[in-house]
């Protein structure tokens, strides 16, 4: 697996995308400088990441998705451009998923999307009944 995310990182033109320089605001923080995903080449994206894109079409982006690992490594502490792009290609990989931020009916539970969290909170809702 390191050899594939060596390889991605060093020509991710092969891999049908490239890293962009943006920003990202994270509860009234700018991280300015950070890295993020632009697709280039659909058909090699695709088949380097299967599925991914149709994946992300719930609404969201592969950018979206991108400025989430991002937005949340940054507010972490993490500043480091190498270390940025490794979460990035890991998060590509399904190796490395963005923090939940949906909190759920039971304390501490959390869940990366609206809807998981409007499930948890429905089926806790009629358990009360």
């Amino acid at each position: 697996m390191t050899e594939n995310i060596a390889a991605i990182l060093a020509k991710p033109s092969d891999f049908g995308f490239e890293f962009v320089t943006d920003a990202v605001v994270k509860k009234g923080h700018t991280y300015n400088g950070v890295p993020l995903i632009a697709l280039r080449d659909i058909p090699k994206f695709e088949k380097a990441f299967p599925g991914l894109i149709i994946k992300s079409s719930n609404g969201t982006s592969i950018r979206v998705g991108s400025q989430r690992v991002v937005r949340d490594a940054a507010y972490d502490g993490v500043k480091d451009q190498n270390e940025l792009r490794m979460r990035l290609v890991r998060w590509l990989l399904g190796i490395e998923q963005p923090q939940a931020i949906y909190p759920g009916p039971i304390a501490g539970q959390k869940f990366a999307t609206e809807e998981d969290a409007k499930d948890a909170w429905e089926t806790w809702a009629l358990k009360q009944k």
